[in-house]
């Protein structure tokens, strides 16, 4: 087992990883986190793509052609992933940050969550990981608590 700096998308009020982050999960950017520099705690995870002026890998609920909305009604991929504050690029729209009214599955708003960089234990071989960084089947059963992130 070696241990990596992953993503997790983590709830503020119940303290449980919601979503898995995984290489397939999108960014505000668009793009997906396969095409981001590693999770780290040193340095923002930028885009590798040409012409892209993300800043770093913002995690964006997504799943098949569904994608997030702001608060605005416009999409993610229609807001500024060059800017911190990922305002809305819309010519005319007065929206100064991404704010979704999204709710999760543990009830709560997507503003109550937080993407955070944490440590997990992933299996290894000469070639690289083994095995995906999330413990899905903890996921599914709802076993992983705060300890699974470091926090108590």
């Amino acid at each position: 087992m070696r241990t990596v700096e992953a993503f997790a998308w983590v709830c503020g009020v119940c303290e449980r990883e919601c979503v898995p982050v995984r290489s397939e999960s999108r960014c505000l950017c668009g793009h997906r986190l396969r095409e981001h520099g590693p999770a780290s705690t040193a340095a923002a995870s930028r885009c590798r793509s040409a012409k892209c002026g993300c800043v770093g890998f913002f995690y964006v609920v997504a799943e098949g052609s569904w994608v997030l909305r702001c608060r605005c009604k416009h999409k993610h991929t229609e807001h500024n992933a060059a800017h911190p504050a990922r305002g809305c690029a819309k010519p005319g729209c007065g929206c100064g940050s991404f704010d979704s009214p999204w709710v999760c599955n543990c009830d709560h708003p997507w503003a109550a969550h937080r993407q955070v960089v944490t440590n997990k234990q992933v299996g290894w071989t000469e070639g690289g990981p083994a095995a995906e960084v999330n413990n899905y089947d903890g996921l599914k059963r709802g076993q992983l608590g705060p300890e699974a992130f470091g926090h108590m």
